[in-house]
């Protein structure tokens, strides 16, 4: 009864968080899709973006399984950002799709987040596979040189915590299943925006929603600074939720 009251109150909630973009929510139970809620195990949510659509894949009260991007609304062409989680709600695959084939970078990662295996697509052909830990030091360098100047919000740290605690709402955590810590991993770019916001650790629905959407409407930041130039900065941010 706890995860069918859950789910109910995440309908409630869907048109107060992200009305503008979602577009359907589907139930899926043991014999497809159901109207019934008490029928249901899992969800199909279904998001617009000004030109894509996204797919996300979730069981009742459980993290996020998987996530796909589309180019058009009827989900056949995949486009953009694709990711997959461990029952547990940690990453386990991430990559890109180009019509429908793979392309790019696809990365594997292990229980700690850390990528273990990298593969090289074009045109939808595995073209390379890289183990990172068999990679020299000097083949690594400009993934670890340092900085000139970090990202930073406002004065700093401090204000970014200012930030996150008044504009987040923390009581969803008393209103989900477990609660728990939800890790989101961003980009703030060259002119300062909060991009590529993706889930490292899915908690559920309605709470991952909540860190992701504190995360896209941040106001911007000042860029990072490398060698003089201005460079794109990665950060990971953690937020638990209680439930009492």
């Amino acid at each position: 009864m706890k995860n069918l009251s859950f789910l109910c109150f995440c309908f409630l909630l869907i048109n107060s968080v992200n009305a503008q973009e979602i577009v359907n929510l589907v139930l899926v139970g043991d014999n497809g899709i159901t109207k019934d809620i008490k029928e249901a195990h899992s969800f199909i949510v279904v998001k617009k973006y000004p030109d894509s659509y996204q797919r996300l894949d979730y069981k009742i009260g459980a993290p996020l399984e998987r996530l796909r991007s589309y180019s058009d609304s009827t989900l056949k062409v995949l486009q953009g950002n694709y990711y997959e989680y461990t029952a547990d709600g940690r990453i386990a695959k991430s990559g890109f799709y180009q019509n429908n084939l793979k392309e790019d970078d696809w990365y594997h990662y292990n229980d700690t987040g850390k990528v273990i295996l990298e593969e090289k697509y074009v045109n939808g052909v595995l073209i390379k596979t890289i183990n990172p830990d068999t990679i020299k030091k000097e083949e690594r360098v400009d993934a670890i040189q340092a900085v000139d100047k970090e990202a930073t919000f406002g004065k700093g740290d401090r204000d970014w915590i200012k930030y996150l605690s008044k504009n987040l709402n923390a009581d969803l955590g008393i209103n989900s299943v477990n609660g728990g810590e939800v890790r989101v991993m961003f980009v703030v770019n060259k002119e300062g925006k909060c991009v590529d916001v993706h889930l490292k650790k899915s908690v559920e629905f309605i709470l991952d929603e909540e860190v992701i959407r504190i995360i896209e409407i941040s106001p911007k930041w000042q860029p990072a600074i490398q060698n003089g130039r201005i460079i794109n900065a990665y950060r990971v941010q953690p937020i638990t939720f209680t439930k009492q």
